[in-house]
């Protein structure tokens, strides 16, 4: 009994594991953000190993007009790597499922900007979870 009072005292805020989780899905993607195709797979694939799956064959090829999906950091993300007509990875987002549906944290690579800037939005559809955690992630605390 005492050991079950130790884990249910222990136990993670859901927020704050979501968040952890969403972390894990930016370190992911900024490996690979703004390189282009033949730099990123052997990073990819270094990282992930086969856990990384591309949209399609083409894409797989190419890097051209698809993406990868990553391992997810938790089971209510989904975590992918967008390649442009040219073969680079230009967009990487997280996207809430389940619970956290309607949640979308994501970033765009341009050569006019190629720093990693990461904005959390909401898509009219989400969840009181994913509100939730988006006022979590942008330190809300008046929600």
């Amino acid at each position: 009994m005492l050991n079950a009072v130790k884990r249910w005292l222990g136990r993670e805020d859901p927020l704050t594991g979501a968040a952890r989780a969403i972390d894990r899905g930016r370190s992911g993607i900024e490996t690979v953000l703004g390189l282009p195709h033949r730099l990123a797979v052997p990073l990819l694939r270094r990282h992930f190993g086969e856990a990384v799956h591309p949209s399609d064959e083409e894409f797989r090829e190419t890097g051209k007009n698809g993406y990868w999906s990553l391992p997810t950091p938790g089971s209510e993300f989904e975590v992918r790597l967008f390649g442009d007509d040219t073969g680079r990875v230009t967009v990487g987002t997280i996207r809430g499922t389940s619970v956290y549906s309607g949640l979308v944290v994501v970033s765009e690579w341009s050569p006019e900007n190629p720093v990693a800037v990461w904005q959390v939005r909401l898509e009219e559809s989400a969840t009181d979870s994913a509100r939730a955690l988006h006022d979590f992630l942008l330190g809300d605390a008046s929600s």
